[in-house]
């Protein structure tokens, strides 16, 4: 999938994180030699990484872990009981901003546009990033926070501002207040895999184009949307990402839905390899280009299998934000009256259950076998009723 320079950089990585003890022994246990991953099929030995094994890192060597070499920027990012330190050393804030650049590039952001930044600058830091991309693309950057949404609005219409990054809930919020840019990115939350979010924010803006970004944390970006808004792009040149199987493992082929696993090609504080970030999404190969094509559509904490499917029913929440009449509150009951599955789903508020049946069969990969509302719904929740 990826190209034999990003292999490089990610063999060149591991033999950089290999001496950290978060890695060494498990690298050790593995029987994996940096400089023996010469193809795809021999990175897949490399052992995952997961939250729990930062948050055992950071407690093992506190506060900052095993990897921790010296920062240019510390911020925090929740993670197990409480907030982790997120490192940045001077390269990676550089590389950092012109993985950024490129993205907000892509997207149509052009040098001397003016650009409000409306995540917070504050303990966690992503304000920062995203400003200092723009800086580094040489746009004209409003650093206005997730204030008040009037004063915030007010601002970007006195100015004149070309576009806007931020969450897309504040972004709706904006556009109600009067705020119009002709370019939005929206990160931080759900976005294009809620059904009509993007043209939501794109009316309520008045904007040309939004797109989607997503990055964790502790790895931004990992993939973005270009102004032709058709899928997300993986950011190869900064990280790349596999699907593999929640249950197994087993990387999965383009196309198969799984937990999406992020790597740095490029990290000095806290570098990821292999790690686990829970969240769903499938992956596509466009001449050349690794993409995710639906954005991540929910995470892999709870999973069921029906009718030979693998069900998530988190998904079921990016679907249910698409119908304003609905409250997000659902049941999902699986049960075998005879020899066959049966899933039903129930909704608190009211929608077209005919449409609604249609979006949760095509996010959940398996059709529902009923679908009904409820003005008020008693036992939100996951039922699995089979013997």
């Amino acid at each position: 999938m990826y190209d034999t320079e990003t292999l490089t950089a990610l063999r060149e990585q591991l033999a950089a994180v290999a001496d950290h003890d978060l890695y060494r022994d498990r690298f050790a246990d593995a029987g994996v030699q940096p400089a023996d991953v010469e193809t795809w099929a021999a990175f897949e030995s490399v052992p995952f990484t997961t939250a729990e094994d930062l948050v055992d890192d950071f407690e093992a060597d506190p506060p900052t872990g095993s990897t921790y070499d010296g920062a240019a920027m510390v911020t925090f990012s929740p993670m197990g009981d409480g907030l982790r330190p997120v490192i940045d050393t001077t390269g990676d804030i550089g590389h950092q901003a012109e993985a950024n650049a490129e993205v907000l590039r892509r997207a149509g952001v052009a040098p001397d546009d003016r650009v409000a930044v409306t995540f917070g600058y504050d303990l966690f830091g992503t304000g920062y990033v995203f400003h200092r991309a723009l800086e580094e693309l040489g746009a004209e950057v409003f650093p206005l926070g997730p204030g008040d949404s009037e004063q915030t609005a007010a601002t970007i219409q006195q100015f004149d501002l070309d576009g806007l990054v931020g969450n897309p809930s504040f972004a709706l919020k904006l556009g109600e207040a009067g705020a119009r840019v002709d370019t939005f990115l929206g990160a931080g939350e759900p976005f294009t895999s809620v059904p009509g979010r993007r043209a939501a924010v794109k009316n309520a803006l008045d904007a040309t184009t939004a797109v989607d970004y997503f990055g964790t944390r502790h790895a931004m970006p990992v993939a973005a949307e270009t102004a032709a808004e058709d899928g997300l792009v993986v950011c190869s040149d900064y990280a790349v990402v596999e699907i593999v199987d929640p249950d197994t493992g087993e990387r999965l082929e383009p196309g198969e839905r799984g937990e999406l696993v992020v790597t740095h090609t490029a990290k000095e504080g806290v570098p990821l390899v292999r790690y686990r970030t829970g969240d769903l999404a499938d992956l596509a190969v466009r001449d050349g280009t690794v993409v995710l094509p639906d954005g991540v559509v929910g995470r892999t904490d709870e999973r069921l299998k029906v009718k030979g499917v693998k069900l998530y029913p988190e998904s079921v929440e990016t679907v249910l934000a698409g119908f304003d009449d609905l409250t997000g509150e659902y049941r999902v009951t699986v049960s075998r009256p005879e020899t066959t599955d049966r899933l039903e789903v129930v909704c608190e508020g009211d929608a077209d259950t005919d449409r609604l049946r249609a979006a949760l069969s095509d996010r959940l990969l398996v059709a529902p076998d009923g679908v009904r509302t409820v003005a008020e719904l008693d036992e939100p929740g996951v039922v699995d009723d089979r013997v």
